[in-house]
């Protein structure tokens, strides 16, 4: 049910988020290495003390800016030293210059060290013959620190300087400080032009009165927290932006403006050319159905079209043109959505690009930040529909997981401003049955067929296509093992047809043998589930209710899933006890188990049905849930009891009488209440 905090990595003009150890700041002054910070702490369990963490932003009108840092970290304890003993950053060498002004080691007695010349590297990102590279053209200034021990420091000043503003006459910034670190003595402080209208959005800094420098007006923001913030498990969760220390400043008036700008060096390129209109015709072929003719121009570009990124100056913000795309089938998500873009033009099939966060930001803030949105898809008004061609694996109709219930900004559009619907619950489902047969010995043999339906199919069916060789060989022996069985089987990985690549539904089957499926001995007991671990299972709601309740809002989605097990006794072997029948009906998570004894077995059949939508749930919708998936999660820790080789006779009857007790025990007690989620394996 919960999808915990992850910020991704993305190519964009500005951190999005700032938590680092490392710091931005300006100043030529460094404080002096202090004993008693480092032993508060590495006593507060923080190992590196930010002393100094200076940036200074000089803004132009025109959107360059020259930035200037100044930093010194205090190593607290011995599990930072390797990490500290080195700093790397980087610039875009098409649009920016970059100098080290002084790098040091600060030893706790008060030597300064400075860093010699050998202590440097610099890899230069360029491409051949003089030509430009095709996918960054980053410079990496990294840095040694000498002599450096727990309670010594390291200091850094350095700026990079801008050629080329990213947008032009533009300027944003946003910058954040982690309430988990110790920060001594940390400062942003932004130059700009008395006419150049700059936003500013602080939360949880020491904001200082404006200072008139010239034509210019100084603003700065200061943050010291010597008593760092404990992590606590129910801090895990979405965040926004000004639940911890931040400052974002900002040109942009507001989110439209964000969408013209990109969309004025962006829509052009999705302009339909003649070899993308010859290109979309041979993909749509015959289809009339405008519906159909997306879903196959979709297709075409996600399967296609494989990702390459664009760290090329401005490249960050702006496609590639079309051709360059198609000659290399490579591209990012700007790529990927101006292309589809422009073959959707060509067959009549309108569609806007709409940007949107890819990590874990669910809000956006008041002030307009562009490295807010630092992802790209695409957005189908005729069927109300958001694709991501940029995302793998995904069948036409739905998004990743992570974009519903998410504001989106529109480019082009009449209202820029919207929101991502949560999913539909109905849209996943798995379905797994199991046949088997288990002899007196306590081995068993059978099969399982499962199938899903939704974006659990498409993930599916690409790791089964990934297995070659080895990996397919012994699939099922290696997903027994994981299971705690010895035993080997041969897999079927169903219909694995190119054109069945982005489908929303697959099915595969395996048959195994298991050498000790009852491990107990002649007496003893175990719980039913499938063989393999499924991304649905439902056992896997027997360990729900031991997972904490969030404080915050976090990542949800419903699901349904079905399981059915046809369990053939030998001869010599007996069932004493099954868990009781359940079934519950509540607002989030319906549940049903049933136990039923067949001629030489049991029948049993379990239900989960999920309604949580995909997107976002409330503590209080958490803590619901919580208490719905507590009886459910009983049900699934019960035992079977049984016992093997008996005689006949005194089988049967140990048979029947468990399963009367087990029978009554489940209607006597009734329907329960319930709620509960699992979470299918992320790719």
């Amino acid at each position: 049910m919960f999808n915990y905090l992850q910020w991704g990595r993305r190519c964009s003009a500005g951190a999005l988020w700032a938590l680092a150890v490392w710091g931005v700041g300006a100043g030529a002054q460094t404080t002096p290495p202090k004993a008693a910070a480092a032993a508060a702490g590495a006593a507060a369990g923080v190992p590196v003390v930010s002393q100094l963490w200076h940036v200074d932003y000089d803004v132009a009108a025109d959107g360059k800016s020259s930035v200037a840092y100044a930093t010194q970290h205090q190593v607290a304890h011995a599990s930072a030293l390797e990490r500290m003993k080195s700093f790397s950053f980087s610039y875009s060498a098409g649009i920016q210059t970059a100098q080290i002004l002084e790098a040091y080691t600060l030893k706790a007695d008060g030597r300064r060290i400075p860093v010699p010349p050998t202590n440097y590297q610099t890899v230069v990102s360029d491409g051949r013959d003089g030509a430009k590279p095709l996918f960054s053209d980053r410079t990496r200034i990294s840095v040694v620190f000498p002599d450096l021990a727990v309670g010594d420091s390291v200091g850094m000043r350095y700026r990079i300087d801008d050629k080329e503003p990213i947008f032009p006459g533009a300027f944003s910034v946003v910058q954040g400080f982690s309430p988990y670190g110790v920060h001594e003595d940390s400062r942003v402080t932004i130059r700009a032009p008395k006419g150049l209208n700059l936003r500013f959005e602080a939360h949880g800094l020491q904001e200082q009165p404006p200072v008139q420098d010239g034509d210019a007006t100084v603003r700065q923001w200061r943050y010291q927290n010597t008593t760092p913030k404990a992590w606590d498990e129910a801090d895990a969760g979405i965040w926004r932006l000004d639940e911890s220390p931040v400052l974002l400043a900002s040109t942009f008036a507001d989110y439209e403006s964000i969408a013209r700008a990109y969309g004025e060096r962006a829509l052009p390129k999705a302009r339909p050319t003649p070899r993308i209109e010859a290109l979309a015709q041979s993909i749509v072929g015959a289809q009339t159905d405008p519906r159909e003719r997306a879903r196959l121009l979709y297709e075409w570009v996600s399967t296609q079209i494989t990702y390459g990124g664009n760290c090329i100056g401005v490249g960050a913000v702006v496609p590639r043109d079309v051709d360059v795309v198609l000659d290399n089938k490579m591209g990012d998500c700007k790529d990927h959505a101006t292309l589809l873009q422009a073959l959707l033009t060509a067959v009549g099939v309108r569609s806007e690009q709409v940007l949107i966060n890819a990590g874990e930001l669910y809000d956006l803030p008041t002030t307009p930040v562009v490295s807010t949105v630092n992802h790209v898809i695409n957005y189908l008004p005729d069927f109300k529909m958001y694709l991501d061609a940029t995302a793998k694996q995904v069948p036409f109709g739905y998004l990743p997981g992570s974009a519903y219930a998410k504001p989106v900004i529109h480019v082009g559009a009449d209202k820029a401003l919207a929101s991502i619907p949560p999913g539909s619950a109905d849209l996943t489902e798995q379905r797994a049955h199991t046949s088997i047969q288990i002899a007196a010995d306590g081995s068993a043999k059978g099969s399982l067929q499962a199938s899903f339906k939704g974006l659990a199919a498409a993930q599916m069916r690409s790791y089964m296509a990934d297995l070659q060789g080895d990996g397919e060989r012994d699939f099922v022996r290696n997903m027994l093992a994981s299971g705690g069985f010895k035993g080997q089987g041969v897999l079927d990985r169903g219909d694995l047809a190119p054109a069945k690549e982005l489908s929303d539904s697959y099915s595969f089957s395996i048959t195994f043998e298991i050498a000790k499926y009852l491990q107990a001995g002649k007496r003893g007991a175990f719980v039913l589930a499938p063989v393999l671990n499924l991304p649905m299972g439902i056992a896997r709601l027997a360990e729900a209710e031991e997972k904490h309740l969030p404080r915050r809002r976090t990542g949800c989605y419903g699901y349904h899933s079905y399981e059915t097990y046809d369990v053939e006794l030998g001869a010599g072997v007996a069932f004493n006890r099954v868990p009781p029948n359940l079934q519950t009906r509540n607002q989030a998570l319906n549940y049903s188990a049933t136990y039923q004894r067949t001629t030489n077995g049991y029948k049993v059949s379990r239900e989960v049905h999920d309604t949580t939508p995909q997107g976002l749930c409330t503590p209080e919708y958490a803590a619901q849930w919580n208490n719905e998936v507590k009886p459910i999660a009983q049900n699934l820790q019960s035992q079977i009891f049984y016992q093997r080789g008996e005689p006949a006779k005194e089988q049967a009857r140990g048979q029947t009488k468990g399963a009367q007790k087990g029978q009554a025990r489940g209607a006597a007690k009734g329907p329960a209440k319930a709620p509960g989620k699992v979470q299918p394996k992320k790719r």
